[in-house]
């Protein structure tokens, strides 16, 4: 049994483009729903923490809107909650759709992650959604602007 003095504990965000797969991911690290998850791009519209329990461990995973260049003052508002969250971490998870092109949107959610520098694993997600020369392209794309970011295995939802 864990005493205070081992148990390791820490701060996770949760961060990538709209739709990259945030929500789900956190409710499956907790095991069960505690983010809604739809296929309506901004439904986060603020930090929702999930805590995962493990034997000597305990993780607080913060579940963020999708990262965007906000033209509203409700864009805004949740953008605060993404650099919030990004200074208030141990580690970032970053999110990248893998189904799509690596653009200017996730360059500007790496540009933010970077401007906080906090130690950042670059998740790429829905490979399961992709062609192998679609793939190769987005890591191709991610690694030139991802280098310095510890990579996780690819990803995808179980069906």
């Amino acid at each position: 049994m864990p005493t205070a003095e081992n148990l390791k504990s820490g701060f996770v965000a949760v961060v990538g483009r709209p739709n990259a797969g945030k929500s789900t991911l956190l409710n499956r690290l907790v095991g069960t729903k505690v983010s809604i998850v739809t296929r309506v791009p901004q439904t986060t519209r603020n930090r929702i923490l999930g805590v995962v329990h493990r034997p000597g461990a305990q993780i607080v995973l913060m579940d963020t809107p999708g990262i965007h260049k906000p033209l509203s003052r409700l864009n805004e508002q949740m953008m605060q909650f993404v650099r919030q969250a990004l200074g208030d971490l141990d580690i970032a998870l970053l999110i990248v759709d893998a189904s799509v092109p690596f653009g200017h949107g996730d360059q500007f959610a790496v540009d933010l992650i970077k401007r906080y520098g906090p130690k950042t694993f670059l998740l790429l997600n829905k490979i399961d959604l992709i062609r192998r020369s679609m793939a190769r392209a987005s890591r191709k794309c991610s690694r030139r602007s991802c280098a310095s970011f510890p990579k996780a295995p690819p990803t995808s939802r179980p069906k």
